[in-house]
């Protein structure tokens, strides 16, 4: 599978429903383009994943070498937060109101959805322009270890 790219501007409804472009959907594996998983992201963002990448991130966090107490946390944040959505006949998903806070979207009715490789982010537009600097700094060190030929 290809992996997902691209960053669109899509509408978000008052009723927190927005459409995953059809680039994404066609993306994901045959079998899995019906439903997304979302769930918060590490950023001020949701992140949506196709199921086999769901798995795979959840057995990250189970097997991750931290205190009980951390790797709770951390099930808590992201599989007790998350949401299994499927698309309807527009590709539409609906996001949960908590999940829609957490990205503050409330006040959005344009949002940035963007592919990340294997996984779908969406964003405040305003946040994630406010980030650009600081993402900036991290490319640049990033791109000064990184050989291109």
């Amino acid at each position: 599978m290809a992996g997902l790219f691209g960053k669109y501007t899509v509408s978000l409804d008052p009723k927190g429903r927005l459409a995953i472009p059809t680039r994404h959907r066609n993306l994901f594996p045959k079998d899995q383009q019906d439903k997304i998983v979302i769930t918060r992201g590490v950023d001020s963002c949701i992140t949506g994943y196709y199921y086999d990448k769901w798995e795979e991130f959840k057995e990250k966090i189970s097997t991750v070498n931290r205190s009980y107490i951390d790797k709770m946390t951390m099930k808590r944040e992201f599989i007790g937060r998350s949401v299994v959505s499927t698309f309807d006949k527009l590709g539409r998903i609906t996001l949960p109101a908590d999940l829609i806070r957490h990205a503050q979207l409330t006040d959005c009715s344009e949002v940035y959805v963007m592919g990340c490789e294997d996984v779908i982010e969406i964003w405040n537009p305003e946040l994630y322009e406010a980030k650009r600097d600081e993402a900036e700094k991290i490319v640049q060190t990033v791109m000064s270890e990184i050989s291109i030929d």
